[in-house]
């Protein structure tokens, strides 16, 4: 069977979770995508095409399912038709992709034939409080170190205790969820807290509304969300990225972005943005731990280093010698910050690779015909690296630039 160890997912899908700031809502955008999948729909026929080797799946208007999107197909007596593929192509009431093998049977038959969006697969749910919007999730790969993501999605305006330092009162509640690393659980409320950050929920003050994404493989994920009254996006990650330490057991980030309450995502001027698009910053960049693996009384910061000042900001688009649209296959560089000492490289972050120009008519494209990546399928997304979302432009690019996500695979043994 073939294999989709990176999927992807957004809001432009159909049936995809609403991404809002209700309570739980970024829990279950979470658990949809790495776990359960969602849009399951009935499939009308399942046909076989030997002349083209592509399967159509006739699904009916409305399907919501998108071009390189990876799907899960169950229910149909003969084995070929079912399975995690790619779509190839989709049209108004229909998508296809390729199958592993020819079916035997040119049509598809089942009692109840379904379709869904694949979830990534090799995360599970830990410990979950539904009623009090707290979940625990970690991967299930045998190379994991174990460390799990705690995410406490309700409103946390519940009195002073319960609020970020930066609060204005408790009367204020704060823009966004809580999430942490965590280890040594006994339940959902008791554990040992590595790093923690805030992640954004819902879209409030951005004038065109929903907007989100996220991609990931079983130990790594990366969320985009649009939000706040400049109208940009913030990129957040947690998991685990590839050291160059051998047993590395604390090799997992959390990225968040800057605390605040309601009236900063409503003021135009307000560091309401991750600065994820840049590199060199550290700022709501945690790791677990310290290169030498022993706990610390205070934060251990990393930043990411490509070529130039961010993703996206090399150099113009297009390309006055060639009007051509280039990226950068080569590692990103993941820096622990030691204090007095600088950086040092502390690994890779998977998944990546680098536009050299931000070009706002590739935001949200799928590309699978880029330069030394034929055939390789990379998603296109615009994300801040100006933390006030451009209040100070840099290149005219109104303070995002152009992440690049692999679609194939991002480690060396998958």
């Amino acid at each position: 069977m073939a294999d989709f160890p990176v999927k992807w997912f957004s809001s432009d899908m159909g049936g995809s979770p609403s991404g809002s700031d209700e309570v739980g809502a970024l829990i279950d955008l979470l658990k949809a995508c790495l776990i359960t999948g969602f849009n399951t729909s009935p499939l009308i026929s399942l046909a076989f095409d030997s002349s083209t080797g592509l399967v159509t799946a006739e699904i009916g208007q409305g399907h919501g399912f998108l071009k390189h999107q990876v799907i899960s197909i169950s229910g149909a007596d003969q084995d070929q038709f079912n399975g995690d593929f790619r779509i190839t192509e989709a049209g108004g009431t229909w998508v296809a992709f390729a199958p592993d093998a020819a079916p035997i049977s040119a049509t598809a038959t089942g009692e109840l034939m379904e379709i869904k969006a694949a979830p990534i697969g090799g995360w599970e749910v830990v410990l979950e409080d539904s009623e009090r919007n707290r979940i625990m999730l970690r991967s299930t790969n045998t190379r994991s170190n174990g460390l799990m993501l705690h995410v406490q999605n309700d409103h946390w305006d519940d009195g002073s205790y319960d609020n970020w330092s930066d609060a204005s009162s408790s009367a204020y509640p704060q823009r966004g969820a809580k999430v942490k690393i965590v280890t040594d659980h006994t339940d959902i409320d008791t554990y040992l807290t590595l790093s923690e950050a805030r992640w954004p929920i819902g879209w409030d003050y951005s004038s065109d509304g929903r907007e989100w994404s996220l991609v990931g493989d079983d130990r790594l994920f990366y969320y985009t969300s649009r939000y706040a009254e400049r109208n940009q996006r913030s990129t957040v990650t947690f998991g685990e990225f590839d050291s160059v330490i051998e047993g590395d057991a604390f090799a997992t980030v959390l990225q968040g972005i800057p605390y605040g309450v309601e009236a900063d995502w409503a003021d135009n001027n307000d560091d309401n943005y991750a600065e994820f698009a840049k590199f060199g910053s550290s700022g709501e960049h945690y790791l677990a731990r310290p290169y030498h693996q022993m706990p610390t009384d205070t934060e251990t910061l990393w930043s990411k280093r490509g070529l130039g000042f961010a993703f996206g900001l090399m150099h113009q688009y297009p390309n006055p010698a060639s009007y051509g649209f280039y990226v950068h296959n080569g590692p990103i560089i993941l820096e622990e910050v030691i204090e007095g000492d600088g950086n040092m490289l502390r690994g890779y972050l998977p998944g990546f690779v680098q536009p050299l120009q931000t070009a706002f008519a590739y935001h949200k494209a799928v590309l699978d015909d880029l330069p030394s990546l034929e055939g390789v399928p990379v998603l296109l997304w615009l994300s801040a690296y100006d933390d006030a979302g451009g209040y100070y432009d840099y290149k005219e690019v109104n303070g995002s630039g152009l992440l690049g996500f692999r679609l194939d695979k991002w480690r060396a043994y998958q």
